[in-house]
């Protein structure tokens, strides 16, 4: 399925099916599982990095 955007760009996204074999492939590697809900709390927004490195730094 081909999905177009506000500025024109065209994307080609995958079937339900080729996402399910995507996301079966993601979790069959064990080098690259998702985070836990305990890595994602811990995630900040990219605009606090620079007062958080100040904060490491001190």
């Amino acid at each position: 399925m081909l999905k177009i955007v506000k500025k024109g760009r065209v994307f080609a996204l995958p079937s339900l099916e080729e996402d399910k074999d995507i996301i079966a492939a993601a979790l069959a590697d064990p080098d690259a599982q998702p985070m836990t809900d305990e890595q994602l709390a811990q995630m900040v927004p990219i605009q606090q990095l620079p007062e958080l490195l100040k904060k490491l730094r001190k």
